[in-house]
């Protein structure tokens, strides 16, 4: 038995337009609004602060959050932290971060996306992800 053209044509190209019509606002759906950015950044910093040894599982309510630092992960003790700036165009929140370490005050900016997780990334964490 034959088959319709047209029928095949809306079988395989109906995923295909699905797909392309997502990816507009595909990384859209993935910026987290920037006060829910802002509050997984905290979260995470007041654990680092507070003795948390290496990034873990951290959660703000119901949704996880990741870390991605690699002088948390290499176990480097923050003294304290200040948020300040925060800035927000094309792309994900991003925020500058005093750090205070071992070493001394050291600036850091930060990257956050996602849902569920929330991805908190360094910004060179984030550009290698990205490769920008």
């Amino acid at each position: 038995m034959r088959r319709p053209l047209g029928g095949w044509l809306v079988f395989v190209l109906g995923p295909a337009l699905a797909l392309a019509a997502c990816s507009r606002r595909g990384e859209e759906q993935f910026i987290p609004p920037e006060a829910t950015a802002r509050q997984a950044l905290e979260t995470a910093l007041k654990a680092w602060q507070g003795g948390q040894e290496k990034p873990g599982k951290l959660s703000l309510g119901k949704v996880g959050i990741e870390v991605v630092d690699p002088a948390w992960q290499s176990g480097q003790k923050l003294a304290g932290y200040r948020i300040t700036s925060e800035e927000r165009g094309e792309g994900p929140p991003r925020f500058t971060v005093q750090l205070g370490l071992p070493k001394g005050e050291q600036t850091v900016k930060y990257v956050v996306l996602g849902k569920d997780p929330l991805w908190v990334y360094t910004e060179a964490e984030y550009r290698k992800l990205s490769g920008s």
